[in-house]
């Protein structure tokens, strides 16, 4: 069987320093090690969404 997925929600929030450049807003990315935070509901977002350390993401112009 095969499922075709056409929903789905993308998290933004406030950028990274990596992105700030580029634009004012970046998806959400968690770290690994707060995977299973996440999915604890008595765990605040906020104390696990927070912008990466710069140089964590690698800033490629396409286009």
């Amino acid at each position: 069987m095969i499922v075709h997925i056409t929903e789905f929600t993308m998290l933004t929030m406030e950028p990274g320093p990596d992105i700030a450049l580029y634009h004012d807003r970046q998806i959400a990315i968690l770290e690994r090690r707060d995977w299973a935070d996440w999915l604890d509901p008595s765990v605040p977002a906020k104390s696990i969404l927070r912008p990466l350390p710069a140089g964590s993401l690698d800033v490629v112009r396409v286009g």
